[in-house]
């Protein structure tokens, strides 16, 4: 990530909710990793790159079902859950 984009995005955390943060945090790590998984060399470090996808994958949804359930609880029905 540029140095710019990581100043704006320090920036924006600031005025930020804490669980948007995390979501932000945590979609930001999945996309690194998506990005460096077709950089593997071997079975083993694509094995390990796929389980830190799998796994940055799920913490973004946990994130996104919360900040949906802050929504929610703030009387914005539209945010239900799919």
């Amino acid at each position: 990530m540029s140095d710019s984009r990581k100043c704006s995005r320090a920036e924006e955390s600031q005025s930020m909710n804490p669980i948007v943060n995390k979501f932000v945090e945590a979609h930001d790590r999945y996309l690194e990793l998506d990005r460096i998984r077709t950089e593997c060399k071997n079975p083993a470090e694509r094995e390990s790159i796929h389980i830190a996808i799998l796994r940055a994958y799920l913490e973004v949804q946990f994130h996104a079902r919360q900040i949906a359930g802050l929504q929610y609880a703030d009387g914005m029905d539209f945010a239900d859950v799919n």
